[in-house]
């Protein structure tokens, strides 16, 4: 692997973020702080958690206190495409598969909220700071993540909507040309 160590190699950084500031209304200083967060993250991984001769594939992020399918927690998603959600949100976890987990990110509702479009959002009942509250989950950017994404800073939310209501709208929504077969 190649390491960037001449000045050269650094301008590369500089043309990136003088491209990104010619799109305008782009948020060049979050997305930074994006990248640098994840830098952060690589490095406890690799100077932290991987020591010499350990086989990092088989190397996983240790959670002492995991989130609970169906539940929230709060993990930070990355940067990436405009229309996909990015940065930190709590999401609906779907499925623990270990080393990762399968989310289905949420967003918060305001009164300008638009109506929860039938197709891939769907709005459940949580408690958050002892209250209840409403949140929604956005299917259209459902993925599956590394547990090093969650922030173990945040409470674990519950979730009162029951879950077989939650996995009857996924199925739906996602296999529904099965239902056809």
């Amino acid at each position: 692997m190649k390491m960037i160590s001449t000045k050269r190699d650094y301008k590369k950084f500089d043309e990136i973020l003088n491209e990104l500031e010619t799109f305008g209304h782009y948020d060049v200083e979050k997305y930074w702080y994006s990248i640098m967060h994840q830098v952060g993250q690589l490095h406890y991984f690799y100077c932290h958690l991987v020591k010499e001769n350990t086989d990092e594939g088989e190397l996983y992020y240790p959670i002492n206190n995991r989130p609970k399918e169906h539940q929230l927690a709060y993990y930070n998603i990355g940067h990436g495409f405009p229309k996909e959600l990015h940065d930190g949100h709590f999401c609906y976890v779907l499925k623990d598969m270990g080393p990762k987990a399968l989310v289905i990110p949420t967003t918060s509702i305001k009164e300008t909220s638009k109506e929860a479009n039938p197709l891939y959002t769907m709005d459940i009942d949580v408690i958050k700071n002892k209250k209840k509250t409403k949140s929604r989950l956005q299917l259209s950017d459902m993925r599956c993540i590394d547990m090093q994404r969650l922030d173990t800073r945040k409470e674990y939310l519950k979730v009162l909507t029951d879950r077989k209501a939650i996995l009857c709208f996924i199925l739906r929504n996602i296999f529904s040309e099965l239902k056809k077969k």
